[in-house]
């Protein structure tokens, strides 16, 4: 029985206590690719059965190998439990165990030969929409007759869809609230999931004629565009660069014969690969990953196949040879290399994008879920990608700006509407850590009273850089506490005396000169984190109460 880690048991008691206190009747769960939802889930199962006796309880997902994962988790972990499987693809069909492993596509219509259900657990929750017509909702329609009473659970690292918003908001949304969700960057710290970088290409996806098709990319143009011989030769030649000293590989492709092209490409490089697709033979398709999860095969090519369900740590790279609008299928694609190997000596993992998904969504630690299909989920427009990539310095930085702050490069003024594509694949930040600062000439400074309406007043004062773009601070010495002692320590390390905001506006013009200020992307805004001062005034200077 695996020893469960802190977080895992916070999610479990979270859980637990919302349906002790009647919070509500479906909770939902949010975990990191990597993290652990089996144990978590196989824990839930242990606890209900031990507390509550005869329970009859569903774990429902939709791949042969999630059903046969959460299986062997819950036998691991509960020896003891009388569990069964219900998959076709399994060929098991079983209905009167105390829990059931099921697939969705075997039994959506067949709620009735379960008899009384007391619990739903949903493997990949982010699999449930909230359109009647779907295999889960025609399931749950079923088992609000035959048993009105259940309660269900849901475990996802994505807790939204493309098309529908967050799974737990909206009039026919199944899930009520999120109970738990567990933080990406607290499991890196702690050693539970291992650093991304991101490392550049020579080529990528030109997404300039792909249709976008019930909100994502169609798959027969994609499949088009990504298939040209010039992308499959450099991209392959940048993965055996890169992979060299990396022991295995994971490539996700646009189509059938793309991946054939590019595993046709690798052999040429003396690389052993197989190609996964969907056509592939269940027995054939079982030995291809049991060479590759043993080591003996280094490259698995896959066609939309295993954004779930494939849990090998010693994975430490993945290329995406795709590009997909959805920001659940990109999170899912690169979490598969986060898992930790000590076996293989894995301490972080490589991604190698060549489909434009990074600067698409941004660092995967921080994604904004409400970014769905060109909306927030209010229905208003979604705000632009959060990075962008200089096509001639390779500068990374906020979306934003129209000039590169790295070379002064303009861009073109209808790129904001145009996927862009240059010579260079994406090689930025990854995760929002590796978002990095950068400096900017100041040319002239403005400083000015702030103030609103029932409001205290502030300093506002102003950065203008060459292009008269504005950076600005505000210094609350009119305020109290830390916002107070903060502005007076500021106004020090400009040289000044003011004690409130009536002061600064009189002896400013006596501050030291700021040549160059430090930025750094934060969200949606560009934040002023440092100062470089006129020389023989001082040296650079860290904007106080920024650690960063």
């Amino acid at each position: 029985m695996a020893t469960l880690r802190d977080y895992q048991n916070e999610a479990v008691e979270a859980v637990w206590k919302y349906w002790e206190n009647g919070n509500g009747r479906n909770a939902l769960i949010v975990a990191p690719t990597g993290s652990g939802k089996s144990i978590i889930l196989a824990e839930v199962i242990k606890r209900l059965c031990l507390d509550c006796g005869d329970i009859k309880i569903l774990v429902i997902t939709d791949t042969r190998e999630l059903i046969s994962q959460d299986y062997k988790s819950i036998k691991n972990h509960y020896p003891e439990c009388n569990i069964g499987i219900y998959s076709a693809g399994l060929k098991e069909k079983s209905v009167k165990p105390n829990v059931i492993c099921c697939g969705i596509q075997s039994m959506y219509n067949k709620a009735y030969d379960f008899g009384r259900v007391d619990v739903v657990i949903i493997d990949e929750a982010h699999l449930v929409s909230p359109k009647s017509t779907t295999r889960f909702q025609t399931f749950f329609k079923q088992l609000r007759v035959s048993s009105p009473r259940f309660v269900v659970l849901g475990l996802t690292a994505t807790p939204f869809r493309l098309s529908d918003g967050m799974l737990n908001e909206g009039k026919d949304a199944l899930f009520e609230d999120i109970v738990y969700v567990c933080d990406m960057k607290r499991l890196i710290k702690e050693g539970y999931l291992v650093n991304v970088i991101s490392k550049g290409g020579l080529s990528k996806i030109d997404l300039k004629g792909v249709r976008i098709q019930a909100g994502d990319y169609n798959s027969k143009d994609l499949a088009y565009a990504a298939d040209t011989k010039v992308l499959v030769e450099h991209a392959v030649n940048e993965i055996v660069e890169y992979g060299k000293d990396r022991k295995c590989w994971l490539i996700f492709t646009s189509g059938i014969t793309h991946s054939e092209h590019v595993a046709e490409e690798l052999r040429k490089h003396k690389i052993d690969c197989e190609i996964v697709t969907g056509n592939t033979p269940d027995e054939e398709r079982n030995k291809i990953v049991e060479r590759y999860r043993n080591g003996k095969l280094k490259c698995l090519i896959n066609v939309g196949i295993y954004t779930k369900g494939l849990d090998i740590p010693a994975i430490d790279l993945v290329a995406l040879l795709t590009s997909t609008k959805s920001t659940g299928r990109y999170i899912q694609m690169v979490g598969r290399s986060m898992r930790p190997s000590p076996a293989t000596g894995k301490v972080n993992s490589i991604l190698l994008d060549f489909g434009n998904n990074c600067i698409e969504h941004g660092p995967i630690d921080s994604i904004d879920p409400i970014k769905i299909n060109g909306k927030d989920i209010f229905g208003k427009p979604a705000a632009k990608p959060p990075m962008r990539e200089c096509e001639r310095c390779h500068c990374i930085h906020h979306a934003r700006l129209s000039v590169c702050p790295g070379c002064g490069f303009v861009y073109p003024t209808n790129e904001d509407n145009e996927a862009r594509h240059g010579a260079t694949a994406y090689s930025g930040p990854v995760m929002s850590d590796q978002i990095k600062p950068y400096i900017i000439d100041v040319t002239s400074t403005y400083v000015s009273k702030h103030s609103k309406p029932g409001k205290t007043p502030s300093v506002k004062m102003e950065f203008i850089d060459r292009m008269d773009r504005s950076y600005p601070i505000w210094i609350c010495l009119d305020h109290k506490n830390y916002a107070a002692e903060k502005a007076r320590a500021l106004v020090n390390q400009f040289g000044g005396k003011a004690k409130s905001v009536e002061d600064a506006l009189k002896e400013y013009k006596n501050w030291r000169k700021v040549e160059k200020i430090e930025v750094v992307p934060d969200g949606k805004f560009i934040r002023v984190r440092g100062f470089v001062f006129a020389k023989g005034q001082s040296t650079q200077q860290k904007l106080l109460g920024d650690e960063g």
